[in-house]
């Protein structure tokens, strides 16, 4: 009996690589050792650390919006709390994976925060817009 490849559905794959190389990212960020981390804080901005959780999710989520729409999936529910429990996952296990790094709550409600605004953001100023296609 032949083995039967559907590759039309394994090219859909395809149109993941952009959140897939930001995860790549995201996961790289959260869990490089404490001491390679800057020591002093970036312009001395307070809460700098949030505004990169906010930041890392924000794009992650945008990322994510876009080959869910094209597979007509629903994007707007599927999106968000996919990467709000993927940066909860990320989040909490950063502590018993790393020696030197720590969970914290307020990073999960940055992270949050960014994928709430992503899909606001896309809603209103992306979806069916000339540039939606950048994303």
């Amino acid at each position: 009996m032949p083995i039967s490849i559907n590759t039309k559905n394994e090219m859909k794959i395809i149109y993941f690589w952009k959140p897939l190389l930001w995860l790549a990212i995201i996961i790289y960020a959260l869990f490089i050792p404490a001491k390679d981390l800057p020591i002093k804080p970036f312009l001395n901005i307070p809460h700098f650390d949030k505004m990169v959780h906010f930041s890392l999710f924000f794009v992650f989520c945008i990322l994510l919006l876009k080959p869910l729409k094209k597979l007509q999936l629903k994007y707007y529910i599927i999106a968000p709390v996919f990467s709000i429990i993927l940066s909860g996952l990320l989040e909490f296990s950063q502590h018993p994976l790393s020696h030197t790094r720590t969970s914290d709550y307020h990073d999960f409600i940055a992270n949050s925060t960014g994928v709430i605004a992503a899909t606001v953001f896309y809603y209103l100023f992306v979806s069916n817009r000339k540039w939606e296609k950048l994303f």
